[in-house]
């Protein structure tokens, strides 16, 4: 099993709706989400960006526009790194060219989602963080990957409270 490297990229891939590509993760943690993974060797985060774009939906990046980011203590399916459990994101609005040739190992469902069915994959996630949605059923029928929410609520893309961030915000550890 390989030993995680502590730092994460996003990349948020919008098209002329305003709609986000996003799709249900096949692996660990469960959720949907955009394009992400580890920077590893791949160079700078960009480079990773630009690599995780093209792995899991087999589209070529054209532009990246740093978005948001900072540590958060989520965990992933590798062993915790040098700086424990937890990564350093940096998150990228992306402009792409090609077509979609989604990675069958790594996504399900892939998909272009309008903001409000992005609010209600939102809610879905914030009634399993209270308990309202077990695990089997969050899996079985995903709302947003929990680290995703503070993502997309920095950028304005969903609403939630404060108390609610903080609760979808422990399921992330």
């Amino acid at each position: 099993m390989k030993t995680c490297d502590n730092t994460s990229v996003g990349i948020f891939i919008t098209d002329s709706q305003g709609r986000y590509l996003m799709f249900d993760r096949a692996t660990f943690p469960p959720g949907t989400a955009p394009a992400a993974g580890h920077v590893d060797d791949h160079g700078t985060a960009e480079d990773a960006g630009r690599a995780e774009v093209e792995e899991e939906l087999g589209l070529t990046v054209t532009g990246l526009t740093h978005a948001t980011g900072c540590w958060r203590d989520n965990r992933c399916r590798r062993l915790p790194g040098a700086r424990g459990t937890g990564h350093d994101w940096t998150v990228y609005q992306a402009t792409v060219t090609g077509d979609l040739t989604p990675s069958a190992r790594e996504t399900k469902n892939v998909r272009w989602i309008a903001a409000d069915a992005l609010q209600e994959l939102a809610d879905r996630t914030v009634a399993y963080a209270h308990g309202r949605i077990t695990g089997a059923g969050f899996e079985a029928t995903p709302g947003i990957e929990p680290v995703w929410v503070q993502w997309l609520a920095d950028i304005a893309a969903i609403h939630i409270s404060p108390d609610d961030l903080l609760r979808v915000d422990q399921l992330t550890r």
